[in-house]
């Protein structure tokens, strides 16, 4: 699988580049180029690669202008920190809009993707599973997260009627299965639609600020208003949200270890 990545960060190209080879360990990575004329130069040189990962601004404007300039038919993954730019990339051949920080599991997501789109096949060894703890890895001295630490997702893009809003974790105090994805809620009690399962976002989040309490739910530790024992159940109230919530019997004991640590 011949893969360019078109980046203008090289700390970000350089891990995004680790993390592809850890789920596809016979990636090949054809380049890693920083500008729009730098990426122009190696179209016109080189047939199309399988996949593009794009940023959108790279040293010399934003990367759109390749797309204007060349008929671009590989599909693409845009890796950006900015997320006003998501309508717009969807308007081309891209299969995904990344938001940086990407922690492997986005990345796996966007790679099945890309799977499920091309019929790329892969072998099973090539396309491990992950743990449920995201490590980040980083360079001695380079003021990345080390080894050691966890890099937890920042936020989410929450596409609804074709409008993409960033939602940010610091707001978000729920998380729902709903049909086949998940809601989110946020303190303003908004709920967001996601594609991603609930065990996908649960991987994603600290779990020093969240807490599962049940198979369908998984809530922010510090919006709890109340927990109260109610017949047979444990009923408990987060700020923001009118309902209450039912905690499975399993996961009250630990719930309210939980609580009383904060």
């Amino acid at each position: 699988m011949n893969i360019l990545i078109i980046e203008d960060e090289l700390r970000a190209a350089n891990r995004l580049e680790r993390y592809i080879k850890k789920i596809i360990p016979t990636a090949n990575i054809l380049a890693k180029i920083p500008s729009i004329r730098g990426a122009i130069s190696w179209f016109d040189q080189h047939s199309a690669p399988d996949l593009i990962f794009l940023d959108v601004q790279l040293e010399d404007g934003e990367s759109f202008q390749i797309l204007e300039q060349r008929n671009i038919t590989s599909p693409i993954i845009f890796c950006t920190a900015y997320s006003q730019y998501a309508l717009k990339a969807f308007s081309v051949n891209s299969i995904d809009y990344l938001l940086k920080p990407i922690v492997l599991t986005q990345l796996e997501r966007a790679l099945t993707k890309y799977q499920r789109y091309t019929g790329y096949q892969m072998d099973g060894p090539s396309w491990p599973k992950f743990p449920s703890v995201l490590v980040a890895e980083g360079e001695q001295g380079s003021g990345e997260a080390g080894p050691s630490q966890k890099l937890w997702r920042k936020q989410f893009l929450v596409a609804v009627a074709g409008v993409f809003t960033p939602v940010s974790t610091e707001n978000v105090i729920a998380a729902f299965s709903y049909l086949k994805g998940t809601q989110l809620v946020d303190k303003e009690g908004k709920q967001w639609p996601l594609d991603e399962s609930l065990v996908e976002i649960e991987r994603d989040l600290d779990d020093a600020c969240f807490f599962r309490i049940s198979r369908q739910c998984l809530i922010r530790l510090q919006a709890v208003e109340w927990l109260k024992r109610s017949g047979s159940s444990y009923q408990l109230k987060l700020y923001g949200v009118t309902e209450t919530l039912t905690v499975s019997r399993a996961h009250v004991s630990s719930l309210k270890q939980r609580l009383l640590s904060l």
